[in-house]
């Protein structure tokens, strides 16, 4: 599949490097090269971009503050030569966070990155006249790695990736926890905490404060209890 990007770099240097880089990887298609946020505002809303290679520092406006006011923002990944704002990076769910001078090795691992999104983005949604979805693939190791969604028993958020446990196995896997939220089955799978994940038919045991899954004692927050125990209340026995 073909991804379309645009590049929002003041430095016109660091235009052409990523522009040499984004010609390596024939499922890229730069759309354009813009050297200011109001350039890039307006190729944006004309359109389609489903990748933003972003800096942070330009002139009159940031890329921080671009990316803030994007209705509808396409996979960002921010290239910058500065590291204090990867907490912000985070909070405004980019894809990536890369330092430069960028070499081609970190370029590939985070357009492979944003390629996986991309295809996970393709995928048809579940109607109600199709057949139920059992199953996902998730890149792992440089394959793709089918997994039974009846097997996993908990996602977990690593910052920049989340650990997959299954009944199996543990799998690494280069996602962001947001959408691995929003490709499971809300029915079956419930956010119990900024960092977890759990697959609620394999909870076995708990409580406002923790839940068990496969021999694994996972956190409750605070903001999620209720909803957990709506959950639960819905399979009570009672008297």
């Amino acid at each position: 599949m073909e991804i379309k990007c645009i590049i929002v770099d003041d430095e016109a240097l660091a235009r052409e490097g990523l522009k040499k880089y984004i010609k390596t990887f024939d499922f890229l298609s730069l759309i354009a090269a813009c050297n200011n946020g109001a350039s890039a505002r307006e190729t944006l809303e004309t359109t389609p971009v489903d990748l933003m290679f972003l800096d942070i520092n330009m002139p009159r406006m940031s890329g921080l503050h671009l990316l803030e006011t994007l209705s509808t923002p396409p996979m960002t990944i921010l290239v910058t030569a500065y590291p204090d704002y990867a907490l912000d990076g985070f909070r405004l769910n980019v894809l990536d966070y890369l330092l430069k001078p960028l070499s081609l090795q970190r370029f590939t691992q985070s357009v492979l990155k944003a390629q996986e999104y991309f295809c996970l983005r393709q995928q048809p949604a579940v109607t109600a006249n199709s057949p139920a979805v059992d199953y996902i693939f998730v890149k792992h190791k440089q394959l793709y790695e089918k997994v039974m969604l009846a097997d996993i028993l908990f996602v977990e958020s690593m910052q920049n990736y989340v650990i997959i446990q299954t009944i199996h196995t543990k799998i690494i896997a280069y996602l962001t926890f947001k959408n691995v939220e929003q490709q499971l089955p809300a029915d079956s799978f419930l956010r119990i905490h900024k960092s977890y994940i759990v697959n609620l038919h394999q909870v076995s045991k708990l409580d406002s404060n923790m839940v068990q899954a496969g021999g694994h004692t996972l956190p409750v927050s605070r903001s999620q209890r209720e909803l957990l125990m709506q959950v639960v209340n819905k399979r009570l026995l009672s008297k």
